[in-house]
């Protein structure tokens, strides 16, 4: 029987449902021959422990996508690498600009993430730029569950995800696909790859433009809320002397202007307390249950704009015995914010943010090459960030006549009219490296180790809308974070298709200061945190089965996290980072990948995650009416199941022609949206469609539906002052009238966007 090769689908995880084939099939195609062989397995080769290996044979747990992946499934951002990796969840708080990336429970809501994002092996600090640069280049993406802190450092507390670009090609290529779509949907995606000297010098650009009218419309203008609009150019160049010895440049600039989020206040309707001011009723403090998404907005007009600047070169040296490898990094980011803030068709409070960021990283390793019993890895990694930040929070005109009349201690209350302006820099040197014993055919083990010394000082001024000044008007410092993460790995290959892997891993994220003061002043003994760490065990498998037809790989883990970095609230009820927390985050993943028929693949997997406080007491809770002992209770924005599943097949109808159908669904359970768990993000399931024609391998015409269900439950809730409620007690307060309690904080509710629908025509060389 013939045997067919072909490219593995990898990385859409979920259960599969067959059923989903007869979706859009031509009446004329026949069912497969299931006698037929199936087809046979491209290995993945995939990079997270910093050197090439196949994703099978890497004693982690991996997701990775591949271009073709990337390309079939539409994946245009770091959401939909979400909704595909079991385990992962990706919470977009304010419409990205606080976006919280969550992998196996371990969630965090301010400061920085827990889970690092690199592309070409340069770590990317800012959460605004996470879903920067898919622009249309990306060769694949990794995404490595568990902590990665032993060789990538930075942030890589719970996982980490790199995205590695296509590199110039000695052999000229190319590609281009125009989109059109509801909304006024326009894209274009294309680049192209040439020799310039050949076999020496080769060079490859690409471009990106995505614009769209919004989903919504604001009502107090009439015109769109939420428009998009992005353009992305990448170049890079490869030069490559000698055989041995190979140069990679790469540049990106992204420039992307949005308009307001749709995001409104739910009403809250638990929880009654008076936690502060004139003795008026009781306020609801929390909404109790699931939170509703809204279709209607009216906010005065703001914008979401920023600029970004990314790039690296990589130098490769094969010296015999060993490799050396050099990666030299610069980013640059500029983000431009103003938003209503009390997200109502008052002037009550707007904010305005500036960021100005640059980091600058240069890593050097050298690995050994050969195939005896040991393997080796050693390098030194150098990072500096400078980042300055002006948020200026305006007490508006409805509320501003009012504000400069009361009291400074009540006009607090109003939350705003503090403008902060932010300098922070952290530098960083580290040592790190792996050794990799092979005691036999079968067993392997690997420590790797990583040694950091981290510098971080601030200067922070606020500045008063009103006088007096808030207290401590400036705060200047400097902290010292010092430390060693090892990972140890054993694995054991029963056969070759079946390997058994355990691995023990601590990650460390280090502190820093409270500096943001528009949700309240910060006292002396609030300014800093301590560093968190966690130990993180687990167990899992890497099996193939059936002459590779299916692949199925586990793991179970146990994840102890202390000294960890949570929410409190200050003594003015500035919202603060403070090491108060311990948790336990247990859970179970499992992939697969199957090729029952040549032209059929399905990809699936499923991922049980337990991720709970076993200690935190959030005192601020007593205040508002609410119980502040947290044990037991479920950590924020986790899913305690996720799952998703994809089905492709491809058959040839005709001389040169295919038909490609494809279908993606994915699901996550509810989540909690606030500490005491009392407001849940409602489950919520996706599914995407893809369908359409190949012609002899360059041409192909897609029509796709996103959220075809239409799929409705809010993507995010955080806890924030309302400042309309806050105004409306602070007016009753100084004017006698009407009587309204207070409320500490309301459910800010993001809507999610509607079903989309579009055509796409590609051509590749």
């Amino acid at each position: 029987m013939k045997t067919y090769r072909r490219r593995m689908l990898g990385g859409a995880s979920g259960l599969a449902v067959a059923g989903v084939l007869a979706l859009a099939a031509p009446a004329a195609a026949q069912v497969p021959d299931p006698d037929e062989e199936a087809a046979v397995v491209d290995d993945i080769v995939v990079t997270a422990r910093k050197r090439e290996e196949s994703l099978q044979a890497v004693p982690l747990a991996i997701t990775a996508f591949t271009e073709e992946t990337i390309r079939e499934a539409g994946i245009d951002n770091v959401e939909d690498v979400a909704r595909m990796t079991p385990g992962f969840t990706f919470t977009p708080l304010f419409g990205g600009a606080g976006s919280t990336p969550v992998i196996r429970g371990q969630s965090t809501t301010i400061g920085e993430a827990n889970v690092g994002f690199f592309v070409d092996g340069v770590y990317q600090s800012s959460r605004a730029v996470m879903d920067a640069m898919l622009g249309g280049d990306v060769a694949r993406i990794e995404v490595a569950k568990g902590p990665q802190s032993a060789l990538y450092g930075r942030n890589t507390f719970g996982g980490a995800i790199n995205y590695v670009t296509k590199a110039p090609t000695n052999d000229p290529s190319g590609s281009m696909e125009a989109t059109v779509g509801d909304h006024d949907l326009l894209q274009f995606r294309g680049s192209i790859s040439v020799p310039l000297v050949e076999d020496t010098l080769f060079y490859r650009m690409g471009l990106s433009f995505q614009s769209r009218d919004g989903y919504w419309t604001n009502g107090l203008t009439g015109k769109d809320l939420d428009d998009y609009a992005s353009l992305v150019i990448t170049g890079g160049l490869e030069f490559r002397p000698a055989d041995n010895l190979t140069f990679r440049l790469r540049l990106a600039r992204e420039d992307t202007d949005q308009g307001d989020f749709p995001i409104r206040f739910a009403t809250n309707n638990a929880v009654p307390a008076q936690p502060a001011g004139p003795a008026f009723p009781p306020a609801f403090q929390l909404v109790q249950g699931d939170v509703q998404a809204f279709d209607t907005f009216a906010v005065t007009p703001g914008h979401n704009d920023r600029g970004f600047f990314t790039g690296s070169l990589t130098a490769i040296w094969d010296a015999g015995p060993v490799t050396v490898t050099s990666i030299t990094g610069y980013n640059e980011l500029d983000y431009d914010t103003a938003v209503d803030l009390d997200y109502e068709a008052r002037r009550i409070r707007y904010q305005t943010q500036r960021i100005d960021l640059t980091e600058a990283s240069q890593e050097l390793r050298i690995e050994s090459n050969g195939e005896g019993p040991i393997s080796w890895l050693a390098g030194a990694n150098y990072y500096k960030l400078e980042a300055d930040t002006d948020i200026d929070d305006r007490i508006d005109a409805d509320a501003a006549g009012i504000a400069a009349a009361i009291p400074a201690g009540l006009r607090r209350q109003l939350q705003g009219g503090v403008q902060n302006l932010i300098a922070e820099e952290t530098e960083s040197k580290a040592l790190f490296g792996q050794i990799i014993w092979r005691a036999s055919e079968r067993l392997r083990f690997t420590v790797e180790g990583r040694q950091t010394w981290e510098t971080k000082t601030v200067d922070a001024v606020d500045i008063a809308q009103f006088s007096p000044p808030p207290v401590a008007p400036r705060f200047v410092e400097e902290a010292d974070f010092n430390n060693f993460v090892p990972r140890f790995t054993v694995d054991y290959r029963i056969n070759p298709d079946i390997m058994l892997y355990a691995t023990a891993a601590k990650a460390v994220k280090v502190g820093g200061f409270n500096v943001v003061t528009t949700t309240g002043a910060i006292l002396p003994s609030e300014r800093s945190y301590d560093s968190e760490q966690a130990w993180t065990y687990e167990a899992g498998a890497k099996t193939a089965w059936f002459d590779d037809r299916l692949v199925l790989n586990g793991d179970v883990y146990v994840i102890k996290w202390t000294d960890q970095i949570v929410r409190a609230l200050g003594a003015t009820f500035a919202v603060l980072n403070a090491n108060a927390g311990e948790t336990t985050s247990q859970g179970a993943e499992l992939e697969f990948r199957a090729y029952p028929v040549d032209g059929l693949d399905i990809t699936g997997g499923v991922a049980y995650t337990d991720a709970s406080y076993d200690s935190y007491t959030f005192g601020a809770l007593a205040a508002l009416g609410g119980n502040p002992v947290l044990d037991g209770t479920r950590l924020q924005y986790v899913s305690e199941w996720t799952w998703n599943s994809s089905v492709q097949y491809r058959r040839p109808i005709a001389n040169g022609i295919d038909w490609v159908g494809r279908i993606d669904a994915s699901h996550q359970s509810d989540q909690s949206a606030v500490q005491p768990a009392n407001t849940t993000l409602p489950a919520s399931t996706m599914v995407n469609l893809r369908t359409g024609f190949d012609f002899n391998e360059n041409l192909s015409f897609r029509v796709f539906v996103n959220n075809l269900t239409d799929e409705d439950a809010p993507v995010a809730a955080a806890y924030v002052p309302s400042a309309s409620a806050r105004f409306d007690w602070v007016r009753g307060a100084i004017r006698a009238g009407p009587p309204v309690g207070y409320q500490a904080f309301g459910a800010a509710v993001s809507s999610r966007p509607p079903r989309t629908w579009g055509v796409s025509l590609g051509y590749r060389f």
